[in-house]
């Protein structure tokens, strides 16, 4: 069996004094590649660093978080140019309307930057969405002139009405360890309904740590937990949905693996 963890912070100083033991716990726990997601200047220089330092194992994506978009200066576009060929995907990138660290405006500008330099390299954009219904609409309504686009729905946590949304213009949904909470039935029936052939998986890690690891720093290797929860949900063998994610991820990321 083989897993793709499609989105870790391994770059996040979470990781800094056991990154080697991360990994190999990661590589026992049947991962055999992940994708390292840069939020802003230092995370995205640090997930170049590590594909440097793992080539074999760690595929970088770099952009700018919601976030951190105040703070984005012209020079930060240039370096994520120079950097294209080196990355599968740009982002993280998107909007975050309920921890509204950066002006709603602000984010904007950003977002349909990042999807301009997706359209223009022909590259995936890993996408960071978080607000209510009416969120939902405008976040969907500027993603519909981008639907020529790799999109991948990052962390989700809606519901099946969105999802459906999603997989009318293309995208792709990555479920994190929240489908293990058993609080989270309206995301347990999105799972149900999304095909396989449009889901991926991920940890998000050091964040958002599965049931039975609530508490704990999130890594890689409990990637598996989620993989389980997939294929009871969908009443699918366990090895289906890893083979499924995972010639799902390495399709829509490019990956020479």
């Amino acid at each position: 069996m083989r897993l793709i963890d499609t989105h870790t912070h391994l770059n996040f100083p979470d990781f800094k004094k056991d990154l080697e033991e991360v990994i190999k716990r990661a590589k026992e726990n049947h991962i055999f590649h992940v994708i390292v997601v840069g939020i802003d200047v230092n995370t995205n220089k640090r997930a170049l660093k590590l594909y440097q330092l793992y080539p074999d194992f760690i595929t970088p994506a770099i952009g700018f978080h919601p976030h951190e978009t105040k703070k984005i200066k012209d020079e930060d576009y240039k370096f994520l140019e120079s950097c294209i060929e080196k990355i599968c995907a740009i982002g993280e990138t998107g909007l975050d309307w309920v921890k509204e660290y950066s002006p709603k405006e602000v984010q904007i500008e950003h977002f349909l930057k990042h999807l301009e330099l997706a359209k223009k390299y022909r590259k995936p954009v890993i996408l960071h969405l978080r607000g209510d219904s009416f969120f939902w609409q405008e976040a969907l309504r500027i993603l519909k002139d981008y639907s020529d686009l790799k999109l991948l729905f990052h962390c989700y946590t809606s519901d099946k009405f969105i999802a459906s949304k999603i997989l009318d213009i293309g995208g792709f949904i990555s479920i994190p360890g929240i489908i293990t909470f058993e609080r989270a039935e309206s995301l347990k029936e999105a799972v149900k309904f999304i095909p396989i052939e449009r889901l991926m998986l991920e940890t998000d890690s050091p964040f958002l740590a599965p049931h039975p690891m609530r508490g704990k720093r999130n890594e890689p290797a409990f990637l598996i937990y989620i993989a389980q929860k997939i294929a009871e949900i969908k009443n699918m063998d366990l090895e289906k949905v890893a083979e499924k994610t995972t010639e799902n991820a390495i399709e829509f990321f490019n990956l020479k693996i």
